[in-house]
């Protein structure tokens, strides 16, 4: 289940409501918190990530958006991350680390990409 999320602007991103410390569930996902859920997930499967969390995905075609991330899960194979993200226009992102730049705050590029995607 992937939902439409709520927008958000530079002023009010960093009080996104998303989950921590622990997986999504399908009321997360309903109730705008998080991107996906994923049936029999434990405790153990949750990314040390503290949401949310500014960054910029870097998509297929070389495009760079900036996004907020709501939810960070280990992967299947624990290599890497699956994050749920979302732009400012509410669109659903999900995302690996290899395609995703965390970022402790905004940057000049993060909002560049922000005020260009109005």
């Amino acid at each position: 289940m992937i939902a439409m999320m709520l927008e958000f602007t530079l002023d009010n991103w960093a009080h996104h409501p998303c989950v921590k410390g622990r997986p999504a569930i399908e009321r997360d996902v309903r109730e705008n918190r998080a991107i996906f859920a994923t049936a029999g997930s434990g405790e153990d499967s949750v990314a040390p990530v503290d949401c949310p969390l500014p960054a910029v995905l870097t998509r297929a075609n070389g495009d760079r958006v900036s996004v907020i991330i709501l939810q960070a899960q280990w992967s299947a194979d624990r290599s890497g991350y699956v994050f749920g993200a979302v732009d400012q226009n509410g669109k659903p992102y999900v995302a690996t680390s290899r395609e995703t730049l965390i970022l402790k705050q905004p940057t000049p590029e993060w909002t560049a990409n922000l005020e260009m995607s109005r």
